[in-house]
């Protein structure tokens, strides 16, 4: 996949070879020369300028990407340059980071995916300090749905997937045992130190939430 990446921070550098490493042709883009010295081991493009300008973007090859990430420290110019990319370029995958939670709302009225690394941030110091068994939480798609990854408490030992899923509000997708992944038949018995990845109606977190605490001892979803 040929994807582009504005913003060479500590982020951007990272989300880059990490693409480049699963195979991705990735290019990116900063506007301060001495920030393409994070990128160790890059055989990709670097584009010097200013991602919302459209010849820059023209010459990083926006017209042939079929994704493009904004990362930079800047809202406003992650959101320009996603719309820019959307909107003008056609790109089928657009993905914009924010800081202002705020503004997660708008840029998903725009039909713009986007990662509030605040909120992100915050609930996983939240999780390490409360000691919940919740390790992940979010949004599918258009935010109808998400996905959920947790450590099973002791109530859940013993347990079939069958028993844990609820039809049509929580189902089941994997389980990670050992360093192990498996997709589970309904009648796979749950272990200790089992991490369960789940899909959920959004709307029923508050419900999922009770149901795994009276079965699973207070796994935190939110």
């Amino acid at each position: 996949m040929n994807i582009l990446i504005l913003g060479c921070g500590r982020v951007g550098a990272r989300l880059a070879q990490l693409l480049e490493a699963e195979g991705h042709l990735v290019t990116i883009i900063d506007q301060n020369r001495n920030a393409f010295s994070r990128l160790e081991n890059f055989t990709g493009s670097r584009v010097l300028g200013n991602g919302i300008d459209i010849d820059l973007l023209k010459k990083a090859g926006i017209e042939k990407m079929q994704a493009f990430a904004a990362v930079t420290n800047g809202d406003n110019t992650n959101l320009m340059s996603a719309q820019i990319a959307q909107k003008i370029f056609s790109v089928p995958n657009v993905v914009c980071r924010v800081y202002d939670p705020k503004r997660s709302d708008i840029y998903h009225d725009l039909g713009i995916s986007t990662v509030c690394s605040t909120t992100v941030g915050a609930r996983m110091i939240r999780n390490l300090l409360t000691g919940p068994m919740m390790l992940r939480n979010y949004h599918l798609a258009d935010a109808s749905a998400s996905a959920v990854e947790f450590k099973i408490g002791p109530k859940a030992v013993g347990k079939t997937v069958g028993e844990l899923e609820i039809p049509k509000q929580f189902t089941i997708s994997a389980i990670i045992r050992a360093g192990t992944v498996i997709i589970p038949a309904q009648n796979e018995k749950l272990l200790e130190n089992d991490q369960i990845f789940g899909v959920t109606m959004t709307a029923n977190m508050e419900q999922i939430k009770a149901i795994m605490d009276a079965s699973s001892r207070a796994v935190n979803f939110t």
